[in-house]
């Protein structure tokens, strides 16, 4: 078989391995796998409800993300954000976060896993309505990020189930939603950089934060990975905000707010070569049921592949 034809093969072997997988939250709890989705819910998502507002639940998740041995990276308000960019919104918080040895078992099998990690779990609440916690299944992190062995995403599914029981008291089993349409091909979209991992970060966020976006965190992916197998290569992570642009796609699909800001990747490959990478806005947003064409999506996806390429030493700031 020609090579494009084995990759694509490989491909579409994945994507109909992993369609419909669901995450089991728990280890007592059953499997269901192609469980339906909730109206609105997102491919790959498991949604909980709250006890409580929307600014309990957010801090129930910072305490059961440390009590659970990890960081809360950053916490994004979508609400004020928005409101700062004239766009009113419903409740809406994300908090990103976790224990590095659930995601370092996924970033050995592939670095590009670090686009969608650490976790990340989105608090909203409608008027008069409960509050909401939604994050991605490992098995959804794992299908983008071309995983393929279940062992890699058991460590991240766990301790997310555990995280999200404990912050909003939903003892029920979390199902992620099927993977309709989900595959890894062309999810990140790359370009090599001419530095090494520190010194194409700081590009990043001098760029990010010369405005009109700004840098929300940066974590370094791979410190202390060794203390849990075999050190990851030089791998980052960094969160890139741009409120203004991110305004009018919140409010179009509140969901949305699980995916922004915008994740940049960095990394050093197995060719010992510097990669820099970021999710395709435009999957992204037809993920959540916004038309890739939308005015929004092209301008984040404009900015994202501007700062890609500044990072990369391809273009001046």
């Amino acid at each position: 078989m020609p090579a494009p034809h084995r990759a694509l093969a490989t491909v579409v072997a994945l994507a109909l391995v992993l369609a419909g997988c669901g995450d089991p939250g728990r280890a007592q709890g059953p499997l269901a796998d192609g469980q339906p989705s909730l109206p609105g819910q997102a491919p790959g998502t498991v949604v909980l409800t709250g006890t409580g507002d929307a600014g309990q639940v957010v801090q129930r998740l910072q305490d059961a993300v440390t009590a659970n041995s990890g960081t809360v990276a950053t916490v994004v308000d979508h609400t004020a954000q928005a409101r700062a960019a004239g766009v009113e919104l419903a409740a809406s918080t994300l908090v990103i976060g976790g224990p590095p040895a659930a995601q370092v078992p996924l970033l050995l099998a592939d670095q590009r896993a670090g686009a969608n990690l650490p976790q990340r779990y989105l608090v909203r609440q409608e008027p008069g309505g409960p509050v909401t916690v939604t994050y991605n299944g490992a098995t959804y992190i794992a299908a983008v990020s071309g995983v393929t062995d279940a062992a890699a995403r058991t460590a991240l599914r766990d301790t997310s189930a555990a995280v999200a029981a404990q912050a909003t008291g939903d003892a029920s089993d979390q199902i992620s939603a099927p993977l309709i349409g989900v595959t890894p091909a062309d999810f990140l979209l790359t370009v090599f950089g001419s530095a090494d991992v520190p010194a194409t970060v700081a590009r990043l966020r001098r760029a990010a934060d010369a405005g009109p976006s700004r840098v929300a965190a940066s974590i370094d992916m791979a410190a202390g990975s060794d203390r849990f197998g075999p050190a990851i290569r030089p791998t980052s992570v960094v969160f890139v905000s741009n409120a203004e642009a991110e305004a009018p796609l919140l409010r179009a699909a509140p969901t949305m707010g699980l995916e922004l800001p915008m994740p940049y990747v960095v990394w050093v490959d197995d060719q010992a070569r510097t990669q820099i990478g970021h999710p395709d806005i435009r999957k992204l947003a037809q993920r959540h049921g916004i038309a890739p064409t939308d005015p929004a999506v092209t301008r984040i996806l404009a900015d994202s592949e501007r700062l890609a390429r500044i990072a990369a030493g391809l273009q001046q700031q």
